[in-house]
C-alpha cells in the first residue's frame, strides 16, 4: 500500500522543472522573496536577530556577517516576512516563499546548481501543498500559523531534493521537522510572528542535516497517532489528490501591499472605490462607510484602532483607510505618524466592517466578495464590490507592478545601508533577475 509519505517523498526528491512557465513564475516567487527581504532587514525585529546571531562565519543577504550558515537562513527569513510583503501560498495555509528560499538560498550565489535550486523551490511548494491539504483549514482556524509547522515541512523537502538525500533520509527528516513543526496565530502584530518564518526555515535545513549524518525518527510520522492525528483540521483530507503533489508556482500570490493578506481584499474594494468615485471621496464627516465581509474571513485582522506599526499591518479599518486617502499602501504607510493622522483617524471612526453571517467563509480569505456601501448626507449612496484579491492568481499582478515593488524594496535598502543589496548576486545567478 503506497502511502501519503511515500507519495510526498517521491514527489519531492524527484521533482524536475522541464517547462519555461513554472520555470518563469518559480523565479517569479524568488525575485519576490529576496526584494521583499531588502528593506526588511532594517525593521527592529531582523536587527534584533541579527544582533542574537553575530559572528563571522557565514554571511546574511544583507552583507552582514554572522555566527553560522543556520543563522544566515534563520536571519534572512525573518528579513523575508518581516514587513508582511511576502507572498502567499494558500494550498500550503503559509507563505512558503519566505520559509523555502531562504533554506536553499543562503549559501553563496554560485555554491548550487540554479537548476537544482529551482526544483528545490517547486519541491518545497508540493510538501506545503500537500500537508496543507492534508491538515485542512481547520488547522489554522484552530490558532495555528501555517507559516510556522506547514513551513517547517516545505523547507526540508526544499533542502532535501537540493541535496539529493535519500528516500530514507528524507522520512527521517519529515519526521525530525515534526518535532521542530510549530508557531501561534496569537503572535501576529508582534515580532514573534516574522521570527516563525526563521524557525521554519532553520528547521527543515537542520532536519535535513541532521537526517544526512544519520539521524533517525519515527518510520512514518504522518502515520496513525502521528503529525496529523495531533495537527490536523476536521477538514483535512486522508489522501490528497494527485494535483497536490505538483508544483504550482501559478497559484502563488504576490503581495502589492505591505501588510497581512487577510486586508488585501479590503485595500482592493477601497483602491475601487477610490478610482471610481475620485481621489477625496472619503473625506468629509458626514459620509458613512460600511463595509461587508464573508464571516470569518478576516478573523486574523485583530486590530481595530492599532497603536503599532506591526498592528496596523492587521487591521482593517486602518488599511482601508490608508488606500482610500492615499491609494496603494507603502511601506511608508506604517508609521507612527499615519497612526495619530486625523484624515486617517476619521475615516476609521466613520467605516463600519460588519461580517456576512449568511456568507461563511469558513476561515477562506478568499471566499465570496467585499461590499462597500458609501452613503452620503443626502441619501446618496454607492456601492463597489470585489471578488478577487489584488495580486492573486484570480486578479493577478502585472509585470510592472511586480517590478516597481522591488525596485522600491531594493531602493530602500540601498537608501538605508548606503550600498546596494548584496544578494542581487543570487538573483542574477537564478535568472530571477529579470522580474527587476
Amino acid at each position: 500500500m503506497t502511502t501519503f509519505l511515500d507519495r510526498l517523498v517521491d514527489a519531492v526528491l524527484y521533482c524536475r522543472v522541464e517547462d519555461g512557465e513554472t520555470r518563469r513564475l518559480a523565479t517569479r516567487a524568488i525575485a519576490d522573496t529576496i526584494g521583499v527581504a531588502a528593506p526588511g532587514f532594517f525593521e527592529p525585529v531582523t536587527r534584533n536577530v541579527v544582533s542574537a546571531y553575530a559572528g563571522s562565519a557565514a554571511t546574511a543577504w544583507s552583507g552582514e556577517d554572522c555566527e553560522s550558515l543556520e543563522a544566515a537562513v534563520l536571519i534572512n527569513a525573518v528579513a523575508a516576512h518581516a514587513l508582511d510583503f511576502d507572498d502567499v501560498y494558500l494550498e500550503s495555509l503559509a507563505h512558503a516563499s519566505a520559509v523555502v528560499v531562504p533554506a536553499i538560498a543562503s549559501e553563496p550565489p554560485n555554491a548550487r546548481d540554479p537548476d537544482d535550486v529551482i526544483a528545490a523551490f517547486c519541491s518545497g511548494l508540493i510538501a506545503g501543498h500537500a500537508v496543507g491539504r492534508r491538515l485542512g483549514q481547520g488547522h489554522y482556524n484552530k490558532g495555528w500559523h501555517g507559516t510556522g509547522t506547514v513551513g517547517a515541512f516545505a523547507a526540508a523537502a526544499a533542502v532535501g531534493r537540493l541535496l539529493n538525500i535519500t528516500p530514507d533520509q528524507m522520512k527521517a527528516a519529515f519526521a525530525l521537522c515534526a518535532s521542530m513543526s510549530g508557531g501561534l496565530r496569537i503572535n501576529f502584530g508582534t515580532q514573534a510572528k516574522p521570527v516563525h518564518a526563521g524557525f521554519a526555515a532553520v528547521a527543515g535545513w537542520r532536519a535535513v542535516r541532521l537526517a544526512r549524518a544519520g539521524v533517525s525518527g519515527a518510520p512514518d510520522v504522518f502515520a496513525r497517532n502521528g503529525y496529523f492525528d495531533l495537527y490536523r483540521g476536521a477538514d483535512g483530507v486522508e489522501m490528497p489528490a494527485d494535483d497536490a503533489f505538483v508544483a504550482h508556482p501559478d497559484r502563488v500570490s504576490v503581495k502589492l501591499y505591505p501588510c497581512c493578506y487577510a486586508a488585501h481584499r479590503l485595500i482592493g474594494v477601497a483602491l475601487d472605490a477610490r478610482a471610481r468615485l475620485g481621489a477625496g471621496f472619503a473625506h468629509g464627516d458626514e459620509l458613512r462607510l460600511t463595509a461587508t465581509v464573508p464571516a470569518g474571513s478576516i478573523e486574523v485582522l485583530k486590530y481595530d484602532r492599532p497603536t503599532t506599526a506591526l498592528e496596523a499591518k492587521f487591521s482593517g479599518p486602518f488599511n482601508m483607510a490608508v488606500a482610500m486617502l492615499d491609494g496603494v499602501p507603502t511601506l511608508q504607510s506604517y508609521s507612527l505618524a499615519n497612526l495619530k493622522r486625523g484624515d486617517i483617524l476619521s475615516v476609521m471612526n466613520r467605516l463600519t466592517i460588519v461580517e456576512d453571517a449568511a456568507e461563511p467563509s469558513g476561515g477562506n480569505i478568499e471566499f465570496g466578495e467585499v461590499v462597500l456601501k458609501v452613503s452620503g448626507s443626502g441619501g446618496s449612496e454607492h456601492r463597489v464590490e470585489r471578488s478577487a484579491i489584488p495580486g492573486s492568481p484570480a486578479d493577478p499582478p502585472a509585470r510592472e507592478a511586480l517590478r516597481q515593488k522591488l525596485r522600491a524594496c531594493l531602493k530602500d535598502f540601498e537608501h538605508q545601508a548606503r550600498k546596494p543589496f548584496p544578494a542581487i548576486d543570487h538573483l542574477v545567478r537564478l535568472g530571477a533577475d529579470g522580474w527587476i
